[in-house]
């Protein structure tokens, strides 16, 4: 399965509460509809770290890397490279 589409899935089992996901598209923004909060964000960073074998320093938590599926897809294929 693609990393965006895993990354889809958890979001919408783990972080939508009635888990329907069905406004949730690869460009909207997670932080700005409220679909991710601080809690989240940990959440999100454990899935990540654990399915995609990757660390993620203190300098990768800006915005720009956590503001839709395509950006945390993107910057999962980037500290995978």
């Amino acid at each position: 399965m693609p990393a965006k589409e895993k990354i889809r899935q958890f979001i919408v089992k783990e972080l939508i509460s009635d888990g329907s996901g069905a406004e949730l598209t690869d460009t909207g923004s997670l932080i700005d509809s409220g679909v991710i909060d601080s809690l989240g964000i940990m959440s999100l960073l454990g899935f990540l770290e654990e399915n995609f074998s990757i660390q993620i320093s203190g300098e990768d938590l800006v915005p720009d890397n956590f503001a839709s599926i395509s950006t945390i897809s993107d910057f999962v294929a980037l500290k995978s490279a």
